[in-house]
């Protein structure tokens, strides 16, 4: 009688070099897309992450420009209020603005939100004016 052989598969080595730079480059991909994501949070996890967030908030006055930059107070959803600093001009739409979303990082020696970005919310020109229909 004879026995029954069973065929083996066998990885050759660049078969299994190939596979490792695929795994490789799959967990780099992921890793730093995940550094690479900011998530919205409150203005007390803002200050407590240290890491890039966005916050969204309600403009509570027009802002000052102080040598380029922009400085305005806003509160979050919540009502906690932050000071932001957004290195840039002041956009041209936020006396107009209903909500900011301010992106960037808390910076502790200053006790300042640093945007790097500012994302301004205004009223839509297509919604009715509620003053206008009274």
């Amino acid at each position: 009688m004879s026995e029954a052989t069973t065929p083996r598969f066998r990885l050759k080595p660049l078969h299994m070099v190939g596979i490792a730079l695929l795994v490789l480059a799959g967990w780099l991909g992921f890793t730093s897309m995940g550094d690479s994501l900011t998530p919205y949070v409150n203005v007390s996890e803002a200050k407590a992450s240290g890491r890039n967030v966005q916050v969204m908030g309600y403009p509570q006055n027009q802002g000052t420009v102080e040598a380029g930059a922009f400085r305005f107070t806003m509160r979050d959803e919540m009502g906690q209020p932050i000071e932001v600093l957004y290195r840039q001009p002041k956009p041209g739409n936020f006396d107009q603005a209903i909500s900011v979303v301010a992106i960037g990082a808390f910076d502790e020696s200053q006790g300042i939100f640093v945007a790097d970005d500012l994302l301004v919310k205004c009223p839509s020109k297509y919604q009715e004016d509620t003053q206008a229909a009274k």
